[in-house]
C-alpha cells in the first residue's frame, strides 16, 4: 500500500486532492484507493488533514495514518521539527515553498513554489493539484495522464485545462528538483567525509535551522495585535504547529475577538481545556487564563462553554478603537 498524508489549511483544497489522487490511482484494472479527510476547527485557514491510499486490493482500513510514504505541506508553516515522525523509511516530504530544496538540508525534502506556479496558471494561488503534478514524477502508481483524466471528471469544466496546464509544469519541476538536489547534497558529503560516512554536522545543523524556524511559545505574555499591522487578506501565512503551538502572528482575519472579564473568572479551565487551537493559556496572574491574541482565530468556543459569562466576543473594530 502507497499512502500519502495531506497537510493543508482550510481553503488549500487538500482534500480535493486527495480525492482526486484517489481517483487517478484508481482508474486501471485491479487499482483501489481510499480518500478521506480529518478536520479540526472548520474555519477558512484552519490547519486540517486529509489521506490518499492506494493499493492493489480493497481497502478495508479506514483509519488515519500516522506514518506515510509521501507527506505533503500545502502551508511550508505546518512544516514542523517533528516533520520525520510522519513519514516512513524511504519516504519522501514536499512542501510548498518558495525556499530553494536545499535549503532545508535533508535529501528527503523536496521544495516547489506552489503558489507560484499555481498563479502562473489559474491566477491565484491555489496549490493542491500542483503536488498531484509532483506525485506523477515521484510515485510510482501515478501517470499525469490519469491525473489528468480525474481532474476532467471531477472537476467543473472550466477549470480542466489551467488544472492540466498545472499538473504537468508541476511534474517537470518536480523531476528538476528531485534530481538536482540529490546531485548537490551527494557531492557536498563525498567531498566533506566520503560518500559512506554520516556526517553530524549535518544533523546538528539541520536541528539548529528547525529550532530557529520554530522558536518555543513565550508564555504569561499577552500579545495584541494593533491596527493595521496585518493585511486581512494575507491570512494564514505565518503560524503554528499542530495543537496550537504558535510561531508568529495569524489572526489577521478574525472578525470578533474573546475578551475576559477577570472580576467573574472563577479559574475552572473550561475555556483552556475547550479552545481548539490552544490560543487560551494559563497566566500567572490575578486573572487565571490569558488569550493569545495573535493565534486566536475568533471560533468563540471559549464563550460557549464559560458557564460564568466571564468571556464575551466584541468585534475587532471595537476592540481596535478601544
Amino acid at each position: 500500500m502507497v499512502e500519502v498524508l495531506w497537510h493543508g489549511r482550510g481553503g488549500q483544497g487538500a482534500f480535493t486532492a486527495a480525492r482526486l489522487l484517489g481517483a487517478a490511482a484508481s482508474l486501471g484494472e485491479g487499482k483501489y484507493a481510499l480518500a478521506f479527510p480529518s478536520f479540526g476547527p472548520e474555519r477558512r485557514g484552519a490547519p486540517m488533514c486529509a489521506f490518499t491510499k492506494m493499493d492493489d486490493a480493497p481497502i478495508g482500513d479506514r483509519s488515519a495514518m500516522q506514518q506515510a510514504d509521501f507527506v505533503v505541506y500545502l502551508d511550508e508553516t505546518l512544516l514542523g521539527a517533528d516533520w520525520e515522525r510522519e513519514l516512513k523509511p524511504g519516504g519522501i516530504v514536499l512542501v510548498n515553498s518558495a525556499k530553494p530544496t536545499a535549503y532545508f538540508g535533508d535529501q528527503r525534502i523536496i521544495a516547489l513554489d506552489a503558489d507560484a506556479i499555481s498563479t502562473a496558471y489559474l491566477g491565484r494561488a491555489i496549490p493542491n493539484t500542483v503536488f498531484l503534478g509532483a506525485l506523477c514524477a515521484l510515485c510510482d502508481r501515478l501517470e499525469s495522464i490519469d491525473v489528468h483524466a480525474a481532474i476532467r471528471q471531477y472537476m467543473a469544466p472550466k477549470l480542466h485545462d489551467k488544472n492540466i496546464a498545472v499538473v504537468d509544469a508541476a511534474c517537470a519541476q518536480a523531476r528538476v528538483a528531485a534530481q538536482a538536489f540529490g546531485e548537490v547534497a551527494t557531492l557536498d558529503n563525498a567531498e566533506a567525509l566520503g560518500a559512506d560516512e554520516p556526517t553530524p554536522e549535518v544533523v546538528s545543523s539541520q536541528d539548529e535551522s528547525a529550532s530557529a524556524m520554530h522558536p518555543p511559545r513565550p508564555h504569561s505574555i499577552i500579545c495584541t495585535l494593533q491596527a493595521g499591522e496585518l493585511d486581512p487578506q494575507q491570512f494564514a501565512h505565518t503560524t503554528c504547529f499542530s495543537a496550537g503551538h504558535l510561531v508568529t502572528k495569524n489572526a489577521g482575519w478574525r472578525n470578533e475577538r474573546p475578551v475576559i472579564n477577570g472580576a467573574l473568572c472563577t479559574g475552572c479551565y473550561q475555556c483552556y481545556f475547550y479552545c481548539p487551537d490552544g490560543a487560551i493559556y494559563k497566566a500567572a496572574s490575578s486573572v487565571p487564563v490569558a488569550v493569545d491574541l495573535d493565534f486566536c482565530k475568533g471560533c468563540g468556543v471559549c464563550v460557549s462553554v464559560c458557564k460564568f459569562n466571564a468571556l464575551a466576543m466584541i468585534s475587532e473594530s471595537e476592540a481596535n478603537r478601544a
